[in-house]
């Protein structure tokens, strides 16, 4: 489809009535010319779309200018992709609901790549943050799998910042539009997503606010766009077993981190593994279900090589888990404490090794 019946389906998307299937059924019946059923007399409209249909329509072109909306767009330096473009998200295009339109702000090309999806509750438990880095960094260490998640407060903040902490690419998708982040602030953590070559995207328009009956739609993306869908912590009513229970109506994988019976934190993950979701206790548990071979140990090895004989003897001492207090480390390797400073500092601002506080170094997930 060329960009100029593009603008007319970015018209139509700016009314909230106008759902992903309506816009296939308005291109259906006017043979993909969407300036023609843009443009088409009421009596027309209604003819082939019925009377509902045709008054949204009607109301929309009313209010809405379709070269404005590319204005609009291109002033926000935002991208967008309609289900009718090769640019479309192959995997997104599979599903029965796929939007009409997704509205883009970074790599475009990240939305093509093979995908994991990370949710949980905004509220959770010192167990979910574990779980959800641990999972997060060693997915990342052995798969390319990029890393989607609704940039909502709580487990999903986490996984986004986990990805690119680890240098990870990863995805954030709204439930408004893209002139504006919600929440407010995880806008710092949107712009971080962009600058490191991931992308955040919705398929509302800008100006659209967050309103509550837009997130379970937002859900279903996060789980479209996703090989599986990965729970680490979710009460029962939370909003993220929505994208598991999508994923499943998908036919897509998904997977859930077992939790402590007692913690109301965990009834939801706990919930959909006792509905056939597959637990994971281990990375392996995932790759394995998705069929991606792990990266070879010669190119893990390369990932973090060190790069004197100093750094090398310190990580020696970090074959474990465990954490290790910086004077201990002078101790054992025999080195001064500007060295040992030194090499603990480079070590990681390159990712080898986290500061834990109090002193303490471990080496990072």
């Amino acid at each position: 489809m060329n960009r100029m019946d593009s603008k007319y389906i970015l018209a139509l998307n700016t009314d909230l009535r106008i759902g992903g299937q309506t816009i296939k059924k308005i291109g259906a019946a006017f043979d993909g010319d969407f300036e023609r059923a843009w443009r088409a007399e009421g009596g027309l409209l209604t003819k082939r779309l019925g009377e509902k249909i045709a008054e949204i329509i009607i109301e929309a072109r009313d209010k809405v200018d379709p070269d404005r909306e590319i204005e609009k767009i291109n002033k926000l330096n935002l991208g967008y992709t309609t289900i009718y473009d090769k640019s479309y998200p192959p995997l997104l295009a599979e599903i029965h609901d796929a939007p009409a339109v997704l509205y883009i702000k970074g790599d475009a090309e990240t939305l093509k790549l093979p995908s994991l999806a990370v949710v949980g509750s905004r509220k959770y438990s010192n167990y979910g943050v574990r779980a959800t880095k641990k999972l997060v960094s060693e997915i990342l260490r052995l798969s390319n799998l990029t890393i989607i998640s609704g940039l909502a407060l709580g487990i999903d903040s986490i996984a986004h910042r986990t990805a690119l902490d680890h240098q990870g690419i990863t995805v954030g998708v709204l439930a408004c539009g893209l002139d504006s982040v919600y929440p407010v602030s995880n806008k710092n953590l949107a712009d971080d997503i962009v600058k490191s070559g991931g992308a955040i995207i919705s398929e509302q328009a800008p100006g659209t606010m967050a309103l509550k009956h837009l997130f379970p739609a937002r859900n279903r993306i996060i789980a479209g766009l996703s090989l599986g869908t990965l729970v680490t912590e979710a009460a029962k009513e939370s909003g993220a077993l929505i994208t598991a229970y999508a994923a499943l109506d998908y036919n897509r994988e998904v997977f859930a981190v077992p939790g402590n019976i007692d913690s109301p934190f965990s009834d939801g993950a706990n919930e959909l593994i006792k509905k056939g979701a597959r637990s994971v206790t281990q990375v392996s548990d995932i790759l394995e279900e998705l069929n991606i071979e792990s990266k070879k140990a010669e190119q893990l090895a390369k990932e973090i090589l060190p790069e004197s004989e100093e750094e090398g003897e310190i990580l020696k001492l970090f074959e474990s888990e465990q954490e290790i207090p910086a004077d201990i480390i002078v101790k054992e390797c025999k080195l001064n404490i500007v060295k040992v400073n030194s090499c603990l500092t480079m070590m990681e601002m390159k990712g080898i090794l986290e500061n834990v506080g109090g002193g303490r170094y471990r080496k990072k997930l």
